[in-house]
């Protein structure tokens, strides 16, 4: 009876989303202008292998769609000269605009510019202008004398990517206020884009820049210009009304009343539904896309009455723009009845964390840093501070010391998020005292280091203030711990309300992380179908009782002295 009921859930889940895809029949802005429709073509028999992941196709969809420019369709087609020509003349006919990628090269199977001289009937020929590009580019050890085997294979090289279509018009970007060092190639309305992603991006990015903001110092040809209102324009094309809506909900509980809105809208609003797995914050994303504002912002307020209290504010890059996140947690905080004491804590916090920076230089101040949740609030807290000082992307200073066999879990996410949040994290060997020892020798400059101890910790609560300097039988430093007086509850309010990442750990059951031997599940998230017997485990930040926090560790003597 289960899987029958989920097979019918199914049948009517898959029957909304078609209906939600095909909500939107119209495409021209608000003013009536028609919108440039663009067709992708990406090229490549390794693609098809799976031999190499096509990046390109994302990066062009996004800066299109940021251009107010609709992507009608992707394709991916082997390197074959007749696989290319058939879907060239195909989307030719179909787009306003197509691009192609990959099969650009000195390679017997880069052959994009011999498929679209096929598509359009035309001959191929040397380009001397594209000879003399890549001659200035050449590397020198290819620029030989003229007779020898280096200077041949650099003929064959030139000869086969500097031969394209008769018809071609050759697309030079901007570059620093220069022209681009390498053009792309338009044939008719097809333009081709190299493979590699460094050069694709760059490439787009350097047409992009020649278009939006043209360096007077050469005209635009007439075929930019002919382009340049289609595929980049400044102004005479309206960005489309777009946001997105996270729920914490699977979209099995809301699909009905989510293809009524979708019904309720459906000449001027597009509203797409997708389910996501491995998320710790949501588990649907909904995107909403209209034409007109006014329909748009309509249709978000439907949407976020059916999602109710399960409606999530979520962010892809909570290391980004920190300072302005910041400042609207704590206006948010303000608004809500029940936030007063945990703004005042957050503040609290982060004038310890601004107090060290005022009194210390970056090399003066190191963060503890073992991965687990309360250091990572406070490595949220210390790039905030940092930013708001220095400026966003200044490299902070982190140390690790190993004092028990680490979760490989852990250790994957230290280096994760040292390259999110620009901070260079080294390891030491355990015991605690001997590694900040090690410290000392290697960083000599540094005195406050900054923990994410709290008085709940088995150690914490010897701690008279936040900040203390260590005893005398210890190295000489400054232990500075902003959240000294936070609860297990008010770390995962911080977490979870700026979408903080943190380690997978916390959400298969475990609430306090040590060594692997020392650490089990919590048995307070412990939950039991009572049908199948299945046994699972709720995330951390479901654990109701802060005082069960530390239920599942068994602490050694180092342990207990680095607890998280």
């Amino acid at each position: 009876m289960g899987i029958e009921l989920m097979l019918r859930s199914l049948v009517r889940l898959t029957t909304n989303r078609l209906l939600l895809l095909n909500s939107m029949k119209n495409k021209k802005t608000a003013t009536g202008k028609e919108r440039t429709t663009v067709g992708l073509i990406v090229i490549g028999d390794e693609i098809l292998k799976g031999g190499t992941q096509d990046t390109n196709s994302f990066f062009i969809s996004q800066r299109l769609r940021d251009k107010g420019v609709i992507l009608k369709k992707i394709s991916v087609v082997g390197d074959g000269i007749d696989e290319i020509s058939d879907e060239v003349l195909s989307f030719s006919s179909r787009f306003d605009l197509v691009f192609t990628t990959g099969g650009i090269g000195p390679t017997h199977d880069d052959n994009t510019f011999n498929g679209l001289a096929k598509a359009f009937g035309d001959e191929l020929y040397l380009c001397d202008d594209i000879v003399l590009a890549i001659h200035a580019i050449l590397p020198d050890k290819l620029k030989s004398t003229q007779d020898s085997p280096k200077r041949k294979r650099s003929n064959s090289y030139v000869s086969k990517l500097a031969t394209i279509p008769r018809s071609s018009t050759l697309l030079w970007g901007q570059r620093d206020g220069n022209r681009s060092t390498f053009p792309v190639v338009k044939v008719k309305n097809v333009i081709a884009f190299p493979g590699v992603p460094q050069f694709c991006r760059r490439a787009f990015v350097d047409l992009e820049l020649l278009m939006t903001s043209p360096c007077s110092l050469f005209p635009l040809p007439i075929v930019i210009l002919q382009i340049q209102n289609e595929l980049f324009p400044s102004s005479s094309i309206e960005r489309q009304f777009s946001h997105i809506l996270y729920s914490s909900k699977t979209e099995f509980s809301f699909s009905d009343r989510l293809s009524a809105v979708a019904k309720m809208f459906e000449e001027n609003v597009e509203i797409g539904s997708y389910p996501v797995l491995e998320n710790n914050y949501f588990s649907t994303k909904l995107t909403i896309d209209s034409e007109s504002i006014e329909e748009g912002e309509k249709a978000v307020m439907e949407l976020k009455n059916i999602i109710g209290d399960n409606l999530v504010i979520y962010d892809d890059f909570p290391h980004v723009n920190t300072v302005e996140k910041w400042n609207s947690l704590r206006d948010r905080l303000k608004d809500d009845p029940n936030g007063g004491v945990f703004l005042v804590k957050l503040d609290r916090a982060m004038e310890i964390v601004d107090k060290q920076l005022d009194e210390y230089s970056l090399d003066e101040i190191a963060l503890s840093f073992n991965g687990g949740k309360d250091c990572t609030v406070l490595l949220h807290l210390l790039r905030i501070a940092i930013d708001k000082k220095y400026g966003a992307k200044t490299k902070m200073f982190g140390f690790h010391i190993m004092v028990e066999d680490q979760f490989p879990e852990m250790s994957q996410f230290i280096i994760d998020v040292s390259s999110t949040y620009a901070i260079d994290v080294i390891e030491y060997s355990g015991p605690l005292k001997e590694g900040l020892i090690s410290l000392q020798k290697d960083r000599p400059s540094t005195v406050a280091v900054l923990m994410g101890s709290r008085s709940s910790d088995p150690k914490g609560k010897y701690m008279k203030s936040p900040v203390e300097w260590t005893d005398r039988d210890w190295p000489r430093l400054l232990r500075v711990c902003p959240i000294l007086e936070w609860s297990y509850s008010d770390v995962w309010k911080f977490l979870r309300a700026l979408c903080v990442p943190y380690c997978k750990l916390y959400d298969e059951g475990f609430t306090s992380l040590g060594g692997r031997t020392t650490t089990r599940r919590n048995d307070a998230l412990r939950i039991v179908n009572e049908r199948t017997n299945e046994v699972k485990y709720l995330p951390a930040f479901k654990l109701k009782e802060d005082d069960l926090e530390r239920h599942g560790r068994e602490l050694s003597t180092d342990e207990i002295k680095s607890s998280i």
